[in-house]
């Protein structure tokens, strides 16, 4: 793989107790598998941020507004 790669462990956060899903929900199965197509994903690693967007040009965004930075490097996706 080239680039950047995610650290074994990410920083932890609190974790928030879910009140609002239903029983019904659960059994109705939320989860499935999915692709690239279908689910872009990109992740900033620049500075150990770690935030995920749906498209580069969103990471983009992000990068100039939150880290000051165009650098187009540090970036994790399974699009590309």
């Amino acid at each position: 793989m080239h680039g950047p790669s995610l650290p074994s462990v990410l920083k932890s956060k609190p974790a928030t107790h879910d009140t609002t899903t239903t029983p019904d929900q659960l059994k109705a199965g939320l989860a499935r598998v999915t692709s690239p197509q279908e689910t872009p994903i990109y992740i900033c690693a620049f500075q150990d941020c770690n935030r995920l967007f749906p498209s580069r040009d969103r990471v983009m965004l992000h990068r100039k507004r939150d880290h000051n930075s165009e650098e187009d490097r540090d970036i994790i996706t399974w699009n590309e």
